[in-house]
């Protein structure tokens, strides 16, 4: 399940915006994400969707993006805490986040993330650029 953790004012130094539809959508993708079901948050991206996650090739086309998240079959469970949010002209949405990883053998592993969306007037993922450093949980599954 997704969680807001924290928002802050700008009286705080920290600008959290966007409209509530935005923050129910990222919530609603990363609700099926995390449930791991591909029918579900490949529904959020458009048939053109790229993916670049990382340093990796950008991914182009829905059946590729949902392919490359094969490593939901790895692990135990995957969890998000949403940090911040900010939508920005033009459709792009960017968060800060907390991707929770409960490997195999129950290990937890907590690692730092931000990631742009790109959304259309429609809805849709068309873009994501995420970036994050796995190299712990790249790690961690090599041992498992």
């Amino acid at each position: 399940m997704l969680i807001i953790t924290r928002w802050r004012t700008t009286n705080e130094g920290v600008i959290v915006q966007a409209r509530p539809e935005v923050i129910d959508l990222i919530k609603d993708y990363y609700t099926a994400l995390e449930a791991n079901k591909p029918d579900a948050y490949g529904g959020y991206y458009a048939e053109d969707m790229t993916l670049t996650f990382g340093n990796s090739p950008t991914v182009h086309g829905r059946a590729n993006v949902v392919a490359s998240f094969g490593i939901l079959g790895r692990v135990r469970s995957l969890r998000h805490d949403l940090l911040n949010i900010w939508e920005e002209n033009g459709g792009q949405v960017i968060i800060e986040c907390i991707s929770h990883w409960r490997l195999p053998d129950d290990t937890l592993l907590s690692i730092p993330a931000m990631t742009i969306f790109t959304i259309d007037g429609g809805g849709k993922i068309t873009d994501q650029r995420i970036f994050v450093d796995n190299a712990p949980l790249a790690e961690a599954l090599e041992v498992v």
